[in-house]
């Protein structure tokens, strides 16, 4: 009881400091002498330094929050809360808040002071959350967060579950232009990959879904009005063949542009395999011809006009001589006829490409020779399915390049959280990246303590009725009742 009364005696040198100290800006909060209001304690076998404060108002309450009646409420025994704080030099801090209880005289209901530092029922404060949310924006697992802030792991993951983001169809212009991609999922969702979609102009993250056949999409983007649908353009994919039927259904007005760096992988794995092959074929033959095909795959993908025709340097297996790069890719290519011609035709494709001359570039495709590899030819072919899309993508500046780079952002916070079980979890940290995300709402309480204390000026009609309801509990004659209604605002 020594404690508590040593409590209760404001000193104000001290609870500015410590105010200061712990980023406390609630003025209903004091604190005592140095002395009493730091020690040393344990708290969960931890050794933490533990604040003392009391929390209480500077009158009583104007009428109980109860019964509403009016000048009944009258002070109680206080009651000690541990509330957890931001841990200060790596050790854990804590604030003692002895609040002050309040009793009615009339019903008996007791009920205590309330601060902006910490919710209701929880013992956890809002500092200590916010900056368990900064972290988790970061590249770091929640143990790790956990650790840090010496709380537990289920602490982090609900605190993360506590934020969420929608883009509500009702509200949500979708941009001129879409990105479309996927990424691997959790097991919680119903296909490996998951389907992701961001705007073209700014390469912000509109929405995931853990779905990536086309009725789910189209069930996700119906929601959308069909005038909303109608502002999208361009859709920019990889060369995906069910999409293209979705969207073409979604989107009424949208073109779609196959991403540049797909057209490139097509060619590349195309020669790619022509090479391989070849080593195969050469490795009974020559074990130096498959040694050379398989050291220096980089030459032979690389653009003729990227190739340095000058400087001569020494490369393993020429025995010592000093040759060139494209001297290099010579001797490569003579080691078989057929691997030459694919070689030609890829520079070819490649050189259109880089041009944007894509009339050129189908001209290459339609009058490919007969007698051309068929696996190669295969390759090539499929790329005329993609004609429209294909020249869509020379002729417009989109690019999946902003969504490609979102898509590693996202495996690298997987591999460094040693990935995601759950769905949601994983889809709210990714837009916390995106600083895309909002406070889930709070059950609204049939009645506010802050009513409780007295009127101020800009109170509503409805709040003018609970006084009317206060004052005939207490049976108060009318000229009080004039005095306690506070004057309407004009």
């Amino acid at each position: 009881m020594s404690l508590l009364n040593n409590i209760k005696k404001n000193c104000p040198s001290t609870t500015t400091f410590i105010k200061k100290l712990l980023s406390i800006k609630d003025d209903n909060i004091t604190f005592p002498t140095y002395t009493d209001a730091l020690s040393e304690e344990k708290v969960h076998g931890v050794s933490s330094k533990v604040f003392s404060g009391l929390l209480s108002y500077p009158e009583n309450p104007y009428c109980c929050p109860k019964c509403g009646v009016v000048g009944s409420v009258i002070k109680h025994t206080p009651k000690a809360s541990l509330i957890q704080m931001i841990p200060f030099q790596n050790v854990p801090t804590y604030l003692r808040l002895y609040k002050q209880r309040y009793r009615c005289k009339d019903c008996d209901h007791t009920f205590s002071a309330t601060t902006n530092i910490v919710d209701e029922n929880c013992y956890i404060s809002k500092a200590l959350k916010f900056a368990i949310l900064s972290d988790l924006k970061q590249k770091c697992s929640m143990t790790d967060i956990a650790n840090r802030y010496f709380v537990s792991t289920k602490t982090v993951e609900r605190i993360l579950k506590s934020y969420t983001y929608e883009a509500n169809p009702y509200t949500y212009q979708l941009p001129e232009c879409l990105l479309v991609d996927e990424f691997k999922g959790t097991k919680d969702c119903h296909t490996k990959l998951c389907f992701i979609f961001s705007d073209g102009q700014t390469g912000k993250i509109i929405d995931i879904l853990n779905d990536r056949r086309n009725f789910a999409i189209k069930d996700y983007f119906l929601r959308f009005s069909l005038e909303n649908r109608c502002r999208v353009k361009y859709v920019v994919m990889d060369m995906n063949a069910s999409y293209p039927y979705a969207i073409k259904e979604i989107f009424p007005n949208a073109e779609i542009i196959i991403d540049r760096f797909h057209i490139v992988q097509q060619l590349n794995r195309a020669l790619n395999n022509k090479r391989i092959q070849v080593m195969k074929e050469q490795k009974n033959k020559e074990s130096r011809h498959y040694t050379k095909l398989k050291r220096y795959w980089k030459f032979v993908l690389t653009h003729e006009d990227n190739l340095n025709y000058e400087k001569r340097s020494q490369y393993p297996l020429f025995d010592k001589k000093f040759v060139t790069q494209t001297e290099v890719v010579d001797t490569l290519l003579s080691f078989d006829e057929g691997f030459k011609q694919c070689y030609q035709i890829y520079q070819s494709l490649l050189g259109h490409f880089h041009k944007k001359e894509y009339n050129e570039f189908f001209d290459v495709l339609d009058a490919l020779p007969r007698n051309l590899d068929k696996s190669f030819k295969k390759s090539l072919k499929y790329l005329t399915k993609h004609t429209r899309s294909i020249k869509n993508s020379l002729r417009l500046p989109y690019s999946n390049g902003k969504l490609e780079g979102k898509n590693n952002l996202i495996k690298a916070l997987q591999r460094v959280s040693f990935g995601f079980r759950n769905f949601k979890n994983m889809r709210r940290r990714i837009f916390l990246y995106e600083e895309n995300w909002q406070t889930k709402k709070t059950k609204e309480t049939k009645m506010k303590k802050n009513n409780c204390l007295k009127p101020s000026l800009n109170r509503t009609k409805s709040v003018t009725d609970g006084f009317i309801s206060c004052a005939r509990a207490t049976q108060v004659d009318k000229s009080t009742l004039a005095q306690l209604q506070p004057p309407v605002r004009t």
